[in-house]
């Protein structure tokens, strides 16, 4: 099968059936295959009729959606950087083109949603420019004759700690760049990151590449996508947003020492705290209160207690990814506000939906935390999806139809799951337990995990001479994860 691909890729034939599946190669180039007459030849065929194609899939599931008047799903994989995005992109452009609606501009935004749902959930990575750093489910509603009425998005595992610390070569999401290179220079914001260093971009510096051309032309882009959505009247509070938390990145903390406590924190760089304060449209003093206290309740008495600088750091990071995760789920709620189906053409609940997952790929960099492992655990759940339809699922139907044809060994990765998710003694379990305990650090995690039997398996291994660490066997790949962080 390898071989076969490899020859077929060198001819650009980037696309290839096996079985009901279609295997998609990146070809890293944009290829001539994806136009308006390309869909019109794709539109209604037998798929032998024509070279396979991302276009018959998506022909196919509204085929059969508006034949059978069953929903439709097409799950994408593959490794990150694989081009999953990109499919799902021109999966919709095909089923928009199949369900063409009479209101142009419902179109238009279906068109548009990946685009500017990207912008925000996006960002560069060490292998991928154009990296998803969420989950999404993307459902296309159709009324029962098949004409496009709606769509709905669903999102998962925002990877927000992205936003206050990015990885050796990688970068915050896209979004920052753009209102940075697109706004700051248009001095639309004079507060928007007054400080040169940018603690929360990647090495902080704004270089060439960060201020170029084309992100400013990215960030035009964008604003017109928000216009299109209707957040006329918002994206002024959006980009404030936004330019908060970069704002909020710059603050930093000092210890205090005094007669009766050592460990207080403050704000020795009154400037940074008053961008950011005034960017949120709060006061300076209440937000270094916020980051440099808590109050804890005891016995119904409310008693405020200072922060360290480490868990003034801490708060503050927290407020930032926050603020960040909150605005995301806005922006999602509101396209699907946005998008939901005219009632007076039809209820969502008489209709008929194509879904389209498109979720980050397997991942395995330098080092690898806990959004890597969450990743990868997602991307077993599919592959084992995978493995239950292509093989076990076919396999017995041919024992019960009676055909007798040779049983293919695959492997299993149910077993590797059971050490993941199970309850009480699965990774995912003991990581949760042991955060609860006050005095659990980095190395009792792992030293936790290394003692349960359930996990002594052919999945599980601790690397020599590596404290901090411990290695999973993938259904993609070895993989050595650090705890430390």
């Amino acid at each position: 099968i390898i071989h076969q691909l490899q020859k077929r890729y060198v001819d650009l034939l980037i696309y290839t059936y096996v079985g009901d599946i279609l295997i998609a190669l990146n070809p890293f180039q944009n290829l001539s295959i994806y136009s308006p007459q390309f869909s019109r030849l794709y539109h209604g065929v037998k798929r032998a009729s024509n070279p396979p194609h991302i276009f018959a899939s998506a022909d196919a599931a509204y085929q059969c959606m508006v034949t059978f008047s069953k929903d439709q799903c097409v799950v994408i994989s593959g490794e990150s950087g694989s081009g999953k995005t990109e499919s799902a992109h021109l999966i919709v452009q095909h089923l928009t083109f199949l369900g063409k609606a009479n209101n142009q501009t419902l179109r238009e935004k279906i068109l548009q949603v990946n685009s500017l749902v990207e912008a925000f959930g996006n960002a560069c990575t060490a292998i991928n420019d154009n990296s998803s750093r969420f989950g999404k489910y993307l459902e296309m509603m159709f009324t029962p004759t098949g004409a496009v009425m709606g769509a709905r998005i669903s999102e998962y595992l925002l990877e927000k700690s992205r936003v206050i610390k990015q990885a050796v070569g990688e970068k915050n999401f896209h979004i920052f760049y753009y209102i940075y290179a697109g706004l700051y220079h248009q001095k639309k914001f004079k507060n928007l990151a007054a400080a040169i260093l940018l603690n929360y971009m990647e090495k902080g510096p704004c270089t060439c590449e960060l201020l170029s051309l084309s992100r400013e032309r990215a960030n035009v882009g964008v604003t017109v996508r928000v216009h299109v959505f209707g957040f006329t009247e918002e994206v002024h509070l959006v980009y404030r947003i936004l330019a908060g938390i970069l704002n909020i990145g710059n603050i930093e903390f000092a210890a205090i020492s005094s007669q009766h406590q050592t460990d207080k924190s403050e704000v020795p760089n009154a400037e940074a705290l008053k961008n950011a304060a005034s960017v949120l449209c709060i006061s300076p003093k209440e937000l270094q209160e916020s980051l440099t206290s808590h109050c804890v309740v005891t016995r119904g008495e409310t008693i405020v207690r200072a922060n360290t600088v480490d868990r003034a750091a801490d708060v503050r990071d927290a407020m930032s990814k926050a603020l960040y995760g909150r605005l995301f789920s806005w922006i999602v709620n509101r396209i699907n506000t946005l998008l939901q189906p005219d009632r007076n053409i039809c209820s969502a609940n008489n209709g008929m939906n194509v879904g389209i997952l498109d979720i980050f790929g397997f991942e395995n960099f330098q080092r690898n935390s806990f959004e890597q492992l969450c990743i990868n655990i997602a991307n077993e759940q599919i592959q084992y999806y995978f493995n239950q339809h292509i093989f076990a699922l076919e396999q017995m139907e041919y024992q019960n139809e009676g055909i007798d044809a040779t049983l293919v060994e695959y492997e299993d990765n149910r077993p590797l799951l059971d050490m993941f998710l199970q309850k009480p003694l699965g990774l995912l379990a003991l990581l949760d337990e042991e955060s609860r305990f006050p005095q659990a650090t980095d190395q009792t995690l792992v030293v936790v995990i290394s003692h349960q039997d359930n996990l002594r398996s052919k999945y599980f291994w601790r690397p020599k001479g590596m404290e901090l660490c411990f290695g999973i066997q993938h259904y993609a790949g070895k993989v050595i994860w650090r705890s430390a962080g």
